[in-house]
């Protein structure tokens, strides 16, 4: 039972019916809201659920940021449902553009987070790599397959954890030598991050959750997990590969979108981060849109006979 305001409950395994439901009526297009990811990450971001006017609302306190809500699953009393989260979060983090724009803006202010905006990919163009801008993909994906004739790419199973785990352990180990990348950016937490991913292995199959593995020689040297995402859209939550294997990551992706993507039009790769070279990996690939996100605020005034240099009366919230 989720309760409502101001009680909050930690998000269990038990409630992904109820967020798959909701999340089926709202049809957000962003990967945050997507059930499968608040579960997996709900030990790291600490995800709290309450009901607020009729609405769900997914409260989050991670490790590595303030707190702040999702924006609400539902449109019942809407404008007085974010008053009452931003009053006691002081944000609401990751929303969509539009759900932004519908708020009055003599109440709340947005501004876009561009770090955490989605990477959005037609599959079709990542299962061809037609034209100049894929060249280097294919020519990449030519030498893994020239060097490895007899690699295969096949459904990922729960099974393949240890080996997943020990492939996320190299790659983590890859970026702590030097390499730039989410855990020396100070991003993302190592143990969050392990902890995550063991989680998509333990609820593969209740999370409805999908994954290619990329194999050499019989051993797992690649694989990638998804979910159903809203509309035709999946969403690739976890991507990882022996980075020791040149075009390994390209092969991947590449087979990931000519075989396990196919049933879906668009392909949600998540955010970058603020990390340079996961943007520019990202961008490499050629989305064909941006999801933008926001944050909302209480909007503050400047009261009337303010000390502009903060000495006197300061500004007040609505």
């Amino acid at each position: 039972m989720i309760p409502e305001f101001p009680g909050l409950k930690p998000l269990s395994l038990d409630d992904y019916d109820v967020l798959l439901e909701a999340h089926r009526s709202a049809s957000p297009a962003t990967c945050d809201t997507s059930p499968a990811n608040l579960c997996i990450w709900r030990d790291c971001q600490r995800v709290m659920l309450t009901r607020i006017r009729g609405n769900l609302c997914v409260f989050l306190h991670p490790h590595t940021e303030s707190p702040y809500f999702l924006e609400p699953y539902g449109r019942h009393n809407l404008h007085e449902t974010v008053r009452i989260c931003l009053e006691y979060a002081g944000l609401i983090s990751r929303a969509q553009a539009q759900f932004s724009a519908s708020l009055p803006r003599e109440e709340f202010e947005s501004s876009l987070q561009r770090d955490t905006f989605d990477y959005i990919y037609r599959v079709r163009d990542l299962a061809e790599l037609k034209g100049k801008a894929f060249d280097g993909k294919r020519n990449h994906i030519r030498k893994f397959a020239r060097n490895h004739p007899g690699y295969e790419f096949r459904l990922l199973q729960p099974s393949h954890l240890h080996r997943a785990a020990a492939l996320f352990e190299a790659w983590t180990s890859a970026r702590g030598n030097g390499s730039p990348g989410v855990f020396a950016a100070g991003v993302l937490n190592h143990d969050c991050q392990r902890r995550a991913l063991e989680r998509a292995f333990e609820e593969y199959s209740r999370l409805g959750l999908i994954g290619g593995a990329l194999l050499v020689g019989g051993e797992l040297q690649g694989f990638i997990v998804a979910s159903r995402g809203a509309g035709d859209a999946a969403i690739a939550h976890f991507s990882y590969a022996n980075t020791e294997l040149p075009g390994v990551y390209q092969t991947l992706l590449w087979e990931a979108c000519r075989r396990l993507f196919s049933a879906f039009t668009y392909l949600n790769m998540e955010e970058d981060l603020g990390v340079p070279g996961l943007r520019k990996t990202k961008l490499s690939w050629q989305p064909c849109r941006l999801e933008e996100k926001v944050a909302i605020k209480l909007r503050t005034l400047e009261i009337a006979g303010a000390d502009p240099a903060g000495s006197g009366i300061g500004p007040g919230k609505v």
